[in-house]
């Protein structure tokens, strides 16, 4: 089953239709005026490894550090927390907010294996939350000090051992969706939980539909022309809404949402963004992207459109790739004072000078000099 959205009898060829995403993604024009805008326009990051996660922010800044992404964290304008696939992300709050209740949708905390694999019952679960809220009060704390304040009160401290072992993050990822709880900065080696941005009571069915409806507008708005498979990845794959729900959301967008046919593929886009996404045309261009970018991650590694299925191992491993016109065409590394670029295919027909052009940019970034190395 597919959603039925109102459907404009234009269309648009896929590599045109990449170059308004590029630009939604600011991997092509004068780049993010800020951290917090990046973030934005992937709606989230994959927050690990770190290295990654501050070249992804890097690369799209029109003035990039490399230490911003963590000071965009410590001063919370962003925030860290368990979310797709049970990976950690960073998103802004308000992104925060909306897909995490969306992530509720599916109650996994209630069933049985769920509980037996985090040590805890239901019943613990409201004493939990609003001892936890003063336990944090003083700040961030690993899971062995919280394990520690867990353990001396009396009625929690059954739990004690829960937050510590190995299905730990059983206990603390609802604590997450929910939003009483976020990652903190990291202590030497070990992960922290602070405090998150707001608690709020038990969301409501009502509260859990506006908040997929406005997660579903933030992705068409930086991934459209998006399939409706990779909506689903996004939200049901990533987060475990069920196919229904997000259909129901869809269809309650109503004309927000329009049909654009992309080289034969019905796609969804933001009604309001039609026009200028049927407006746009391909420019040669080039770029770097580091391990497991929204640009591969927002759409699924799947989309073959973006790149090819006998090299899609490549960015599910992590590998960091190179596209041209929005689609993957080599890998990329650094090796001591080198980048080394290996093409999926002959190198005849790699855009050489742009490629070099794009080292240097990231040799700038990582104040170091660079050169180009092609491994054919």
């Amino acid at each position: 089953m597919k959603p039925t959205t109102a459907n404009t009898s234009r269309r648009i060829h896929l590599v045109d239709a990449l170059e308004w995403r590029l630009g939604r993604h600011a991997l092509i024009g004068e780049g993010a005026a800020s951290v917090t805008d990046v973030v934005e326009r992937v709606v989230a990051t994959r927050a690990w490894p770190a290295e990654a996660a501050d070249l992804t922010v890097a690369l799209r800044h029109r003035d990039p550090k490399l230490d911003a992404l963590n000071q965009a964290l410590e001063s919370r304008t962003l925030v860290r927390s368990y979310a797709f696939r049970g990976g950690s992300y960073i998103f802004t709050p308000s992104t925060a907010t909306d897909l995490l209740m969306t992530r509720t949708v599916t109650r996994i905390w209630e069933t049985k294996r769920w509980q037996e694999q985090g040590g805890f019952t239901i019943s613990d679960w409201q004493p939990l939350r609003e001892a936890l809220r003063g336990i944090l009060d003083g700040g961030p704390m690993t899971r062995s000090q919280i394990s520690e304040s867990l353990h001396r009160i009396p009625g929690l401290r059954h739990l004690a051992p829960a937050a510590l072992g190995a299905g730990a993050d059983s206990l603390y990822k609802p604590l997450h969706w929910w939003g009483d709880i976020c990652f903190g900065p990291p202590h030497g080696t070990e992960a922290t939980f602070q405090r998150a941005w707001h608690q709020r009571d038990e969301p409501t069915d009502a509260a859990v539909d506006e908040a997929g409806r406005r997660s579903i507008r933030a992705y068409l708005h930086s991934y459209a022309p998006a399939t409706f498979e990779s909506l689903t990845y996004w939200l049901t794959q990533g987060l475990g809404v069920p196919k229904r729900r997000l259909l129901s959301w869809i269809q309650d967008l109503g004309s927000e949402i329009t049909t654009i046919d992309v080289d034969g593929v019905d796609s969804l886009a933001l009604t309001a963004d039609v026009d200028s996404i049927l407006t746009a045309r391909s420019t040669e261009h080039l770029r770097l992207l580091p391990a497991f970018d929204p640009w591969f991650f927002g759409p699924g590694t799947a989309d073959n459109r973006l790149i090819p299925t006998t090299q899609r191992a490549k960015a599910s491993n992590g590998y960091p790739l190179v596209i041209s016109a929005g689609r993957a065409i080599a890998t990329w590394r650094v090796r001591a004072k080198t980048v080394v670029v290996k093409p999926f295919a002959p190198s005849t027909g790699m855009p050489f000078q742009l490629l070099k052009d794009e080292v240097q940019h990231l040799a700038r970034i990582l104040n170091k000099e660079l050169d180009l190395v092609l491994d054919p």
